[in-house]
């Protein structure tokens, strides 16, 4: 049996306009990586952390929370160490916490030869999310977990489906390095919708889903709209209206915030569009001085593995 593994989970990208809290995907080639042993020391400790600073107290960080939570629930006493390779900023509206808390169950569930299955993992790795976020949606961990695209069908049980994902969608995310708590953002929200706003919401999500199975990119283009969040949280994400702004005119599928933010995600249907609208929208943040990450993705990633 394995004393050691190594594994990648990635950075997603959450609510796809129109699915406050129920839709994601998951970011080809970035995000987290754990290295996880066995110990002889009963529990889950945190042994390092690299990159970006994120709690070592076992009862702080989402990984350890996660991975702790899985073993009680299995009443093993094995004990694991972690290493933390942190490059997901916390606080970047691309699913740090989420990351870190799906790798560490994901490994351990490896190294004890796969008492879970898969899908089973999805409840601990939220107990990890939520000591970092104090919110519950399984959006990112759903994402991270799976790969492609998701959708939380059920949030009191955490049933989720992946949806199909165009081979020829890709997204352009944009991440400036300053951070905006997911607690702190959601004060922002209001408690409570107009029932007309509601119904223009599950028409939006259910014209996204269908347009999914049918790769029908206009649908999706008038679908990817989002009438609950958006507007409240637009003036805390820099450059956010310049950039739909400059969306909007190349006549892209959807331009949007990445959960909280302040990461902003662009959906476009070709590869060479992707590339070509990065270069601009990178060119944005360059002249406002402002540091970032850009990325471009297919939706059609894996999900967390192992090295």
């Amino acid at each position: 049996m394995m004393q050691q593994i190594r594994i990648f989970s990635p950075a997603t990208v959450s609510n796809i306009c129109c699915g406050f809290d129920v839709l994601g995907f998951a970011i080809d080639n970035f995000g987290d990586e754990l290295i996880i042993s066995k110990s002889n020391k009963e529990g889950v400790f945190i042994k390092k952390i690299n990159g970006y600073l994120v709690p070592n107290d076992r009862k702080k960080n989402t990984a350890s929370v996660a991975g702790q939570a899985l073993l009680d629930y299995l009443k093993i006493s094995q004990g694991f160490e972690i290493e933390i390779n942190k490059n997901i900023k916390p606080g970047s509206g691309i699913g740090s916490s989420a990351a870190s808390a799906v790798a560490a169950v994901y490994g351990i569930n490896k190294l004890l030869d796969n008492p879970l299955k898969k899908e089973e993992l999805l409840k601990f790795a939220m107990q990890g999310e939520f000591v970092s976020s104090k919110t519950a949606p399984a959006d990112n961990v759903a994402s991270a977990l799976y790969g492609g695209i998701i959708l939380v069908n059920n949030r009191e049980n955490y049933k989720v489906v992946k949806l199909p994902a165009p081979k020829n969608l890709f997204a352009i995310v944009h991440h400036p390095l300053i951070e905006i708590k997911t607690s702190e953002s959601r004060v922002v929200l209001p408690k409570s919708i107009k029932l007309g706003i509601a119904s223009d919401q599950l028409g939006a999500v259910g014209g996204f889903i269908h347009s999914l199975h049918t790769q029908d990119f206009d649908l999706m283009r008038t679908s990817l709209k989002d009438y609950l969040v958006e507007k409240y949280r637009a003036d805390y994400v820099p450059f956010f209206n310049e950039i739909k702004s400059l969306a909007k005119i190349n006549n892209t599928i959807c331009c949007s915030i990445s959960g909280s933010g302040p990461s902003i995600f662009t959906l476009v249907n070709t590869n060479e569009e992707a590339q070509r609208l990065k270069l601009l929208f990178d060119r944005v943040y360059k002249s406002k001085n402002l540091e970032f990450n850009s990325y471009i993705t297919s939706l059609n990633s894996k999900g967390v593995h192992v090295l």
